[in-house]
């Protein structure tokens, strides 16, 4: 079956129903044929075939040879905005360059790859947490010290093996216990269901959608707040927390969002590099895509830093490589699933 992205790009609407229909029949057992979408978000725009497995859903990722990383050499300007928070930063930090010369110290360059189609699961989950009873006596422990909060996730436990409790807003309680793992013994795991995690071209093909803008949305942010903050309101009441030594409650109106490119879903359907705390794994061990595990923000680094974190080909050594002998960090490691197409 051909599933390449020129044919696909080129077929009639009804012609690429038909063709994703017929894909269904030929998946693993318990995959089946949702819908053909299309998504948006900036300047691409892409009709996506989607499937259901369980309660995941699935986007076909086209093959073929395609482009992916950053030309640092590209007619790019920073608005005044994001050059006064760059200049802060390696002001800060004794950064030498310019802003255009650091972009291209921590992006991938410019290439050219060949790839598989696939299916890639369209949000990614947290790894390195197993479901544990209520009766668990650290649970227990946590449920006397934090009462009847809703809506909120308590850690407890040690580094090496934590447990978390999360009552959502009707009350309802879960529980769960960090294992060590390793990325390779997570990758084992998902080979014998017969997935496996993304490539790291995969992963950033799949991230820009075939954009070739510094972030899947465009080549700029807001520069008055970070990745997390929902609001500059928000970003200017977690300063005066901190100042405050967490002593400082949230005001009564709840800050509204008025930036949400990141947490929209991309031109391939995909939720992904949304929140710069969260490393997503990938094929290639002791490696990660899609954020810094907060890095950035938690050191306070100007916005700008905060946002770069979450580009489309950023790629820093420090932050992007592992040991890979080391267990993964439980609450900071994401990971999705792909099922290859051949």
């Amino acid at each position: 079956m051909d599933l390449s992205a020129d044919r696909w790009r080129n077929i009639t609407p009804a012609e690429r129903h038909t063709l994703a229909r017929h894909l269904a029949s030929e998946l693993p057992s318990g995959f089946v044929f949702d819908r053909v979408a299309t998504f948006r978000l900036g300047e691409r725009q892409q009709d996506v075939a989607l499937y259901r497995n369980g309660g995941a859903s699935f986007a076909l990722l086209p093959g073929g040879v395609v482009t992916v990383g950053y030309d640092p050499n590209k007619a790019w300007e920073p608005s005044p905005d994001e050059l006064e928070s760059w200049q802060g930063s390696a002001e800060e930090y004794g950064i030498e360059g310019t802003i255009g010369d650091y972009i291209g110290k921590v992006t991938l360059p410019l290439r050219c790859v060949r790839l598989a189609p696939l299916l890639m699961e369209t949000t990614a989950s947290e790894l390195g947490w197993d479901r544990i009873g209520l009766d668990d006596p650290e649970v227990k422990a946590i449920l006397r010290e934090h009462g009847d909060r809703t809506n909120i996730t308590v850690v407890g436990g040690r580094d090496d093996a934590k447990t978390r409790v999360h009552r959502d807003e009707k009350g309802r309680l879960t529980a769960e216990h960090s294992i060590p793992r390793t990325h390779a013994q997570l990758a084992e795991e998902l080979a014998k269901s017969g997935f496996r995690f993304p490539s790291s071209d995969e992963w950033e093909y799949a991230c820009g959608a075939g954009s070739q803008t510094l972030f899947r949305w465009g080549d700029h942010v807001p520069c008055d707040r970070y990745p997390t903050d929902i609001s500059p309101e928000e970003a200017a009441w977690r300063r005066e927390w901190a100042l405050s030594g967490g002593n400082l409650s949230p005001p009564a109106e709840k800050f509204v969002s008025d930036w949400t490119c990141h947490w929209q879903p991309n031109a391939f359907g995909l939720l992904i590099a949304s929140d710069p705390y969260k490393y997503e794994l990938v094929a290639e061990i002791g490696m990660t895509r899609g954020g810094d595990g907060g890095t950035m923000v938690c050191g306070g680094v100007g916005f700008f830093m905060g946002w770069l974190t979450l580009a489309t080909a950023y790629f820093e050594d420090n932050s992007c490589k592992h040991d890979p002998a080391e267990s993964i960090s439980p609450g900071y490691t994401i990971g999705r699933r792909v099922l290859e197409l051949r």
